[in-house]
């Protein structure tokens, strides 16, 4: 009796032994549930809190620029110092991230034009295009009549983060064009102009 007395104590006191183990377990998971749970909310707020680098943003949507005339040589309509506002639609030519070739649609007076925008660094595109212009030549208005050769440059320079994306917010960007062919019958002075805009998404 005395033996089996003694088991019975034996098996209530190895289930006490095992119930009073499983409370460091418990107080165990708890911690680890705590730790990770305030690890989760560093990282996000790390994340939440790290700048957008413009190096990394992607460059699309509608930007409204405001600009200036720096250049105007026989240009109708334009003068140095005037202030003009355009709209520029960047297209991405990658499913995500900061692409290497962007489609720029430039709307401006009269018209608007393609250009396909190359990335040459960090942030910063180069692209080459061509429009035309209507030129007045013996009383009769060419709607081509001069050829509009132009570089456009663009650097990102700021970005936000927009879920697990960035994307540029404001730009700087410039046109230039160094001269303008007449296709018209009749002999012109040449003209060429310029414009610097900075701008922001809408």
């Amino acid at each position: 009796m005395s033996l089996r007395l003694a088991g019975e104590r034996g098996g209530r006191t190895g289930a006490r032994g095992r119930l009073r183990g499983w409370r460091p377990r418990g107080l165990g998971w708890g911690l680890v549930l705590g730790l990770t749970l305030l690890a989760s909310a560093a990282v996000a707020t790390a994340i939440a809190a790290s700048p957008a680098r413009p190096s990394a943003a992607r460059l699309q949507g509608f930007f409204l620029l405001s600009g200036r005339v720096i250049v105007a040589t026989n240009v109708r309509g334009e003068h140095v110092g005037e202030r003009v506002q355009r709209i520029w639609a960047f297209d991405p030519l990658c499913p995500a991230g900061s692409c290497d070739h962007v489609r720029l649609v430039r709307i401006r007076p009269g018209g608007r034009d393609q250009v396909l925008l190359h990335r040459v660094g960090p942030a910063y595109y180069i692209g080459r295009g061509r429009f035309y212009a209507p030129l007045s030549c013996a009383q009769r208005i060419y709607p081509k009549g001069d050829a509009v050769p132009f570089k456009v440059t663009v650097r990102i320079t700021a970005a936000k983060l927009s879920g697990t994306a960035v994307l540029a917010t404001h730009i700087r960007a410039s046109y230039t064009n160094r001269s303008r062919p007449n296709l018209t019958p009749c002999v012109t002075a040449p003209g060429h102009d310029a414009a610097a805009y900075h701008g922001h998404l809408l």
